[in-house]
């Protein structure tokens, strides 16, 4: 077992030797060199400490934006990281560099370099294309004080940059038949420095270290290698994105971290007619990017989910399983009638992830297993018909002191299976008002078989109100949560009056702000 790794650094080889394995990138950067000072002060719920992850994530490669007070160091071996000064240093003419030439951003030294590394990831991001997506791109800039609109037109003329390069670089690609390469970030149409160092990364190996405390990290490969690690360290704690575990790192002591990153049974997700089957260690936003599009409310909810950093590492197995009883995407899960897939030396099971929750702030984990994989249920053509059903109508809610970062009052989620205009299944699930997230069985009872129409809906309130309880445990706002549990419901069926009107309406002044599918670059335009 070995006591270094390496890891690039802007750009530069990093050697880590004998460091603690419980410590964060911010503080080692901190006191590595008096450039990275500002590292020394990190708070995730104040937008947090940003850099760029370089990685290999199945056969693409990416930079993401992560949060450097969030991951710990044994987590980067073999990776690359780029902060704001080697952005700014390694390339001074690039394109998002030149943005911050005579800007007013508004922002101080510590949001301008947070602002590098988040125009830095949406310039290389293949799927960035419209306006709207700017907001979600700068979600932890624009919930503070900044220049919001010079903000949106520095992003604008950077991404409309690299739309144009992604623009020709398919046509050329088009005569070769590889076209698909382009849209998808499989090639490297830019050719500079950062990308050409990001091509050369390779997969993720076996990997151990033991620190001087003799504390250790395993990287393993497999599920098997995972559970044999399992067994030869019991009290081992499992990691995957570890955003949670970044966070406790100052409080808690882990004797051996086991990480699933490397397992590729857990890091990787397969899509049927019928559903998708997530592994548990797929982060959130690579989840987005599987599903966001058919699935519009995962993507919808999951914007209002701690923050891009956040997201970019925090994974859908690791989510459940810390069973935050305010999380905003246990209820759509439960709508979408979702299962978890459960493993350990002594086999599989599975639950629906309605019943995953054991109702005092656990789970039905038991020692040594793990979530092996989440599985979605789609609402195709044939999956509907398999189902017996004609349409379903699927959408989620949230309530919150601001947009991001922040701890809901309370989370809702509504699933309408119809066969024509009646209900077959209605699934209401809500997050924030008990001890775990919960489902309105009676509720639900009561509109199975009814038209779907507003008196039905109307009848469903009062049962609504008087069935589902507000724990003690709850918090503040007590009313405030019960009332909610109504008026979202409510809020859904305007937004989804009848199953012809799929598309839910806009109920607020979202598009006055933003032209939200606009986009940056229009290859037809004069």
């Amino acid at each position: 077992m070995q006591s270094w790794f390496t890891f690039e650094l802007d750009g530069n080889e990093c050697r880590v030797e004998k460091e603690d394995t419980h410590r964060s990138l911010a503080s080692y950067l901190a006191e590595l060199d008096p450039v990275f000072r500002r590292f020394a002060e990190h708070d995730a719920w104040n937008g947090g400490l940003l850099v760029i992850m370089g990685d290999l994530e199945g056969d693409r490669h990416r930079f993401r934006v992560i949060d450097a007070g969030l991951i710990l160091l044994p987590m980067l071996a073999g990776r690359q990281i780029w902060t704001s000064e080697g952005i700014r240093s390694t390339e001074p003419d690039h394109p998002v560099n030149l943005a911050f030439e005579g800007s007013h951003f508004e922002c101080g030294d510590d949001r301008n370099a947070s602002l590098t590394a988040l125009m830095f990831e949406g310039y290389y991001r293949p799927d960035l294309r419209r306006q709207g997506q700017t907001s979600d791109q700068f979600d932890s800039i624009i919930a503070h004080t900044a220049n919001v609109p010079a903000i949106r037109d520095a992003a604008a003329q950077v991404f409309a940059s690299t739309e144009q390069l992604r623009h020709e670089a398919a046509i050329k690609a088009e005569r070769a038949g590889q076209e698909s390469t382009v849209w998808t970030g499989r090639q490297d149409i830019f050719g500079d420095r950062f990308t050409k160092q990001l091509f050369r990364m390779k997969d993720k190996s076996p990997f151990s270290y033991v620190d001087d405390r003799k504390r250790r990290f395993h990287q393993p490969g497999t599920i098997v290698e995972l559970l044999k690690l399992k067994k030869q360290y019991p009290n081992a704690r499992f990691v995957a994105g570890a955003t949670e575990i970044g966070r406790l790192s100052h409080e808690v002591e882990w004797p051996s971290l086991l990480s699933l990153e490397g397992v590729k049974e857990l890091s990787s997700s397969i899509t049927t007619e019928e559903a998708w089957e997530i592994g548990a260690a797929v982060p959130l936003t690579q989840v987005a990017e599987l599903i966001g599009r058919e699935c519009v409310a995962f993507s919808k909810i999951l914007r209002r989910f701690a923050s891009l950093a956040i997201r970019n590492r925090a994974t859908l197995g690791g989510y459940l399983a810390t069973a935050w009883p305010r999380g905003q995407l246990s209820p759509l899960l439960m709508a979408m009638n979702a299962r978890v897939l459960l493993l350990s030396e002594e086999g599989e099971r599975n639950a629906p992830i309605s019943q995953f929750f054991d109702g005092r702030g656990g789970t039905i984990l038991s020692p040594g297993e793990i979530v092996r994989s989440i599985i979605i249920p789609r609402s195709t053509e044939s999956a509907l018909a398999a189902r017996g059903v004609t349409a379903s109508l699927c959408d989620t809610y949230t309530s919150a002191p601001r947009r991001s970062l922040a701890a809901p009052y309370a989370t809702a989620a509504f699933c309408f299976e119809l066969r024509d205009r009646v209900i077959a299944k209605a699934r209401l699930a809500y997050s924030g008002i008990g001890e775990a997230p919960l489902r309105a069985r009676e509720v639900e009872e009561f509109l199975a078989g009814k038209v779907y129409q507003e008196k039905t809906i109307f009848e469903a309130l009062p049962m609504l109100i008087e069935t589902v309880e507000v724990s003690d445990t709850a918090g503040d706002h007590a009313e405030y949560r019960k009332t909610l549990t109504a008026t979202l419901l409510q809020k859904f069926f305007f937004q989804h009056p009848t199953p012809e009107s799929i598309r839910a309406k806009e109920l607020t002044a979202t598009g006055e702000f933003a032209k939200l599918d606009h986009p940056f670059f229009d290859a037809v335009a004069p």
